[in-house]
């Protein structure tokens, strides 16, 4: 097993993702070479997500919380609608 540096680690860069979203997934972006495949998907995912919702704080008040609710309709609507075809 090939031992990572610590600022290569996958709770190092969730936790910078989610403390400081630009500056992790502008981290996350730039060490695409140096992760495997489904880490750099994985902390991709979770910087993307986390760095959405940070966006929503500068949009005005309603439209932030209707843009949530939107996104967190279609996931279950996704997930119901899998869960039935199968």
């Amino acid at each position: 097993m090939n031992k990572q540096p610590w600022h290569r680690s996958e709770k190092f860069l969730l936790l910078l993702c989610f403390f400081a979203p630009p500056i992790g997934y502008i981290v996350v972006v730039v060490n695409k070479k140096k992760l495997s495949r489904e880490q750099w998907l994985s902390n991709l995912t979770g910087g993307t997500i986390i760095m959405s919702i940070w966006l929503l704080k500068f949009l005005p008040h309603q439209s932030g919380t209707i843009i949530l609710l939107t996104g967190a309709g279609i996931y279950w609507y996704h997930r119901i609608v899998k869960k039935f075809k199968k």
